[in-house]
């Protein structure tokens, strides 16, 4: 029998986890619009806009774990399905964390390759964050 308290986590992290995958995703269209437009107050408004949204994902990635972890019952691992999901959702959270920490601490002040290399692995952490949405959702499935 499922109790009151693991049907309240799985829907608060079935519910938590899809704000900082849009404002994850928001950030890297953003990001990328402002990258290849000519350096204006167009290219800073873009630029703007996606650093709020990833400041806004990367907060929201601490609920989504949060929440998470009462659902697999504290496992950081598990097996089967929960695995699965674990090891796209930890590299997530981490390249997340680490992404937003970088954006915060150099605001709008790096270089042109820098923030090439930055749209990079924010491209990758999308495929990341994808793919741990999915076996998610499989593992919720019962897949």
């Amino acid at each position: 029998m499922i109790g009151i308290s693991s049907i309240f986590w799985t829907q608060a992290h079935g519910a938590a986890t899809h704000f900082p995958i849009a404002f994850l995703f928001g950030a890297a269209l953003f990001d990328a619009i402002g990258f290849f437009l000519p350096d204006s107050s167009k290219r800073r408004s873009f630029q703007f806009t996606a650093y709020r949204l990833l400041i806004l994902g990367g907060l929201g990635s601490f609920e989504t774990v949060i929440s998470g972890l009462p659902v697999s019952r504290w496992s950081l691992s598990g097996t089967g399905s929960l695995l699965q999901h674990h090891l796209f959702a930890w590299p997530a959270f981490a390249l997340i964390v680490g992404l937003t920490s970088w954006r915060v601490a150099v605001v709008d002040t790096p270089s042109r390759r820098a923030f090439a290399v930055y749209l990079s692995v924010l491209a990758v952490t999308c495929a990341v964050v994808g793919a741990a949405g999915w076996s998610g959702g499989e593992l919720l499935m019962g897949h």
